[in-house]
Parts: C-alpha cells; sequence; structure tokens
C-alpha cells in the first residue's frame, strides 16, 4: 500500500505543525543511550515503549484531525476472520499528517531510530510501503504476525516498525493492547495498551510475533487509532526467510477449521477479498466463538 506519491517525496521542510522539526517530539530524544539499552534488553525481541512521543500540543493537533473511519477519505477496508481493521494511504486532504510523514523520514529522525535500534545502516522507505493511518472499531483485530521482511517495490528488508498510538479515553478492558510473543508462539511476554501518546518501538524478523488477536470492546464511538511507519536497510546477508506479504497465524487455543486454514494460506500471498470470504466461508460472521 503506497501513499500519495507526493508524501513520500516531501521529506525536508516541513512547515505548519511540525515547523519545529526534531522539536516537535518529547523529551525522549534526549536519552537515546538509555532508550537503546532497553531496546536491546527487552523480552521477547529488541522493543521499546516510548511515552510522550510528540509534545502535548502537537499531540492534541493530531488527535483532532484523526479523521473517522466515517469521513470522506479513501479507508481501505479490512473485513474478515484474521483482520478487521481500517487502513488510510492517502494523505492528499490531510496536511498535518503528510508533514508528519514526512517529517518521519528526514535524515535527523532516520538517526534517532539508528542510534534506538543500534542499525548503523537504517534508512527510510520513500513509498511509505504500509505506513499509514490505522484504526479498529468495535470488534477490530489482527491476528498474530510476522511482517514482511523484503520490500515488493525496493527490495530492501524491513527492519523496524515504529508505531503511535492516538486513542483518548481509553480503558484496558477495552483490550487492542499490541502482544508481543515469544519465539516458539507458546506464550505472550509483553502488551502495550494503546494509550495516546505512546509509541512501540520494535525489531522485526523471523520471531517478531505480533498482533492484536481478540476483538476489541470499546464503546461505539472509539476507536483504537494509530499510525505506523517502517524503516529498512540493505538485505541481510545471512536472510533466509524470505516474505512478501505477512504472515499470520491463529492463538494456540484457537479452533482451526478447512475454510479458515484456506484463509491463512491465501492471506499468505495477497489480500482476502470479499469474493473470498463468499466463496469459501460464507458464515465466517457467525462462526468466530469469540475469536473475531
Amino acid at each position: 500500500m503506497d501513499v500519495n506519491q507526493s508524501t513520500s517525496t516531501e521529506t525536508n521542510g516541513n512547515s505548519g505543525l511540525f515547523s519545529k522539526g526534531i522539536e516537535s517530539f518529547g523529551s525522549w530524544t534526549n536519552d537515546l543511550e538509555t532508550l537503546n539499552k532497553e531496546f536491546n534488553d527487552a523480552k521477547p525481541f529488541p522493543n521499546v515503549q516510548i511515552n510522550d512521543f510528540f509534545k502535548p500540543e502537537i499531540a492534541d493537533a493530531l488527535y483532532e484531525v484523526f479523521p473517522k473511519v466515517s469521513d470522506d477519505h479513501k479507508w481501505i477496508v479490512y473485513h474478515n476472520p484474521i483482520e478487521k481493521k481500517h487502513a488510510l494511504t492517502d494523505f492528499s486532504s490531510l496536511p498535518e499528517f503528510k508533514q508528519l510523514f514526512a517529517l518521519l523520514q528526514t535524515k535527523e529522525f532516520v538517526d534517532i531510530i539508528k542510534q534506538i535500534s543500534g542499525i548503523d545502516n537504517l534508512e527510510a522507505d520513500p513509498h511509505l510501503h504500509g505506513a499509514g493511518l490505522h484504526q479498529h472499531v468495535p470488534g477490530g483485530k489482527l491476528d498474530m504476525h510476522l511482517d514482511y521482511s523484503i520490500h515488493p517495490v525496493t527490495g530492501k528488508e524491513r527492519r523496524v516498525n515504529l508505531i503511535i498510538y492516538f486513542t483518548k479515553d481509553w480503558k484496558e478492558e477495552y483490550g487492542g493492547a499490541i502482544e508481543l510473543w515469544n519465539e516458539d508462539f507458546t506464550k505472550c511476554e509483553k502488551k502495550l495498551t494503546p494509550c495516546f501518546n505512546t509509541a512501540m518501538l520494535f525489531r522485526t524478523s523471523d520471531v517478531s510475533y505480533h498482533g492484536l488477536p481478540l476483538p476489541i470492546k470499546c464503546p461505539e464511538g472509539n476507536s483504537r487509532k494509530s499510525i505506523a511507519i517502517y524503516y529498512v536497510s540493505d538485505p541481510r546477508p545471512d536472510l533466509t526467510n524470505i516474505r512478501y506479504k505477512a504472515q499470520f497465524r491463529p492463538l494456540p487455543t484457537q479452533p482451526v477449521n478447512e475454510k479458515l486454514e484456506q484463509l491463512y494460506r491465501i492471506r499468505e500471498k495477497r489480500i482476502i477479498t470479499k469474493d473470498d470470504l463468499e466463496t469459501i466461508y460464507p458464515d465466517w460472521q457467525t462462526d468466530g466463538n469469540g475469536f473475531w
């Protein structure tokens, strides 16, 4: 999913909301050594939570213009047993987010991500492939998965994910925490509730299982809001598991029938379509048993 092309090329000269550039972020930018240590020491794979990601006035301004799924924007809708979410990659009518993604691609910010992650050859993705605004309304979910490893356009390797949350009035009982699971996929070892102006940076690899695998239970009118951006490098020489699409898998406790198994196999190659559901699993919406 490439964003509007004008967004991907405007990586310098921010104005408006982000006229102060790197000063738009919170005080965490002054303690990168500590964040690097937390990132490398974290379980089940390198990750770090960053609180107060933006200065309060910046975060509030972005929250105010974060579009609803009912707004007249080009939301991409995923609605199937594996993923139920809305994604937006066209910022042509959202100047604040166009400026934000430009800032997140500047050399100054990429250098910050390099210092935290310890990946010296990290770079921004000019296509912003897979980046954008994400929103999960009540019932939304995203099965546990590994991200793609090789960029389908540039051939670069995806190395780290940055997710920033813009959800207010969120209670833990609503669910929606991002879960990080161990390499054996036997248990969740870390959760982060999507609290407002909090971010998570984590390394993507062959063992970085993550997702929000159970339906969200927030009230109507609220939703889990986030933005995502990914950073890449030249492929590592020892990279062996090539994925051009995310690989999803069910929770160990989830029953999987033949119809659902077919959908998982399709998703490894492409997006699941309405025709797929009607042909393979027409009664899926009443067959979730609490898992969707």
